[in-house]
């Protein structure tokens, strides 16, 4: 008898069934400061909802997304990096195939889907979803939309397994939260970042609107978890947190390769989790997030990433030594090409950038509140030691005790652009490389 034969023989004869796959729901932050959850060490933040999440499972304080929204979702979506997947910025033409996609994948194991918030590749039907709520036009998520969500979890309680994609406006510019959030603020202590040398208050009433934001955020988020918990359902659900793509005021952040701008927090509780806080300094690629989610899902996955359900379960797992990513063009005559700004490649402590292509703040649309104007030529390296100096502001690569350490990450980096299917032709720059 075939083993397909006898499964089907037992599944006849009362069998036990296979166990039921758990829900996943992935909760996708928009523009989020990697440092300013209060999980993540900020005393001035009010998230309790995320940090009460953080402390059920574990906090992961490096996951390398995108610089930009769209290119970020794309990768999530498909386990691919950008120059895969054609989608390198916010006004790429082209869509992603969507037959290859998480939520088609997850169907065909039997998930029930659901988009709520932004949802850039086409319409969510074509992607997957069964129903979907999308928020173009940045209604934060607001009570229609958090209503027909609500009512897909009611209905599917009981039912199949369900994999929910939540991507509310938040907390993205405009930063426009409810005036009693940005009441709870008023006296907050903020300092700006080192070497800021504009208007104090301006920064301030700036730092504090954005975390009034994240407040804003968080009572969502608390709002979600705590249907959950009516329906019983949070046991049995793998809950992810993320960003597409990092933020900040008054520092270079979301478009540039600083880990301000490619850099998220990753909170991850697994299904069935006690209590039992854990931050890991295990490097996160956005890709591992999907291999993970797939991986919970019992699905194969062909993408470049690894799951980190092993080390969730405390089983044998590799870790990455590096992380490796580009950054592209978003404005300019060639913005929708998105042509190839500058590769980064960073370990535990060093970073390393290289800029194949000039950048500047119009060129990346360097988007952050009161930054200092950002530019680089092309063929410019910079080297950072991440440990004492986390907001990159002293390059180290003229250091001759740093040109092995150059030279290293420089030929990694070649390498993982190369080996990865990116155009070889794309590394020239004026000045070689």
């Amino acid at each position: 008898m075939t083993l397909l034969a006898l499964v089907l023989f037992l599944a006849g004869c009362g069998g036990a069934p296979a166990p039921r796959p758990p829900n996943l729901l992935v909760i996708l932050a928009d523009d989020l400061d990697p440092d300013h959850p209060g999980f993540a060490g900020n005393p001035v933040a009010r998230t309790p909802s995320l940090d009460a999440l953080a402390a059920q499972g574990a906090y992961f304080p490096v996951l390398l997304v995108q610089p930009v929204c769209r290119a970020a979702h794309a990768t999530l979506l498909s386990g691919r990096f950008p120059h895969e997947t054609g989608i390198r910025n916010n006004r790429t033409a082209k869509a992603l195939a969507p037959e290859a996609l998480l939520p088609r994948r997850l169907q065909a194991r039997g998930y029930a889907t659901f988009c709520a918030g932004k949802l850039w590749e086409g319409e969510p039907a074509a992607c997957g979803f069964d129903a979907a709520v999308t928020d173009r036009s940045f209604a934060r998520g607001g009570p229609e939309a958090q209503a027909e969500l609500f009512r897909f979890l009611e209905e599917r309680a009981e039912g199949e397994p369900w994999f929910v994609w939540w991507a509310p406006n938040l907390p993205h510019v405009p930063h426009d939260p409810p005036a009693r959030l940005l009441d709870a603020f008023r006296d907050a202590p903020v300092t700006p970042p080192p070497g800021f040398a504009g208007d104090p208050a301006a920064f301030a009433q700036a730092e504090r609107a954005c975390l009034a934001m994240e407040a804003w955020l968080d009572e969502a988020v608390g709002a979600l978890l705590a249907k959950l918990d009516a329906l019983g359902q949070r046991e049995e659900t793998l809950i992810l947190f993320l960003a597409d793509n990092g933020w900040a005021t008054a520092s270079p952040s979301k478009g540039t390769p600083r880990e301000k701008g490619v850099r998220s927090p990753l909170v991850v509780v697994p299904p069935g989790a006690e209590s039992r806080a854990r931050r890991l300094e295990t490097l996160v690629s956005l890709v591992d997030v999907h291999a993970t989610l797939l991986d919970y899902a019992g699905a194969s996955h062909e993408g470049r990433g690894t799951s980190l359900r092993p080390l969730l379960e405390q089983r044998p797992f590799t870790p990455r030594e590096r992380l490796f990513g580009a950054v592209f063009r978003r404005s300019g005559a060639d913005g929708v090409d998105g042509k190839l700004v500058a590769l980064h490649v960073r370990d535990a402590r060093w970073k390393l950038v290289t800029y194949v292509r000039h950048a500047d703040s119009a060129i990346l649309s360097a988007d952050a509140s009161l930054a200092p104007p950002f530019r680089r030529l092309a063929g410019t390296v910079e080297l950072f030691d991440l440990a004492s100096d986390p907001l990159e502001l002293t390059d180290l690569s003229a250091d001759p005790a740093q040109a092995e350490r150059v030279q290293t990450l420089r030929t990694a980096a070649l390498e993982w652009w190369r080996t990865t299917g990116g155009d070889p032709a794309e590394l020239e720059t004026e000045n070689g490389f």
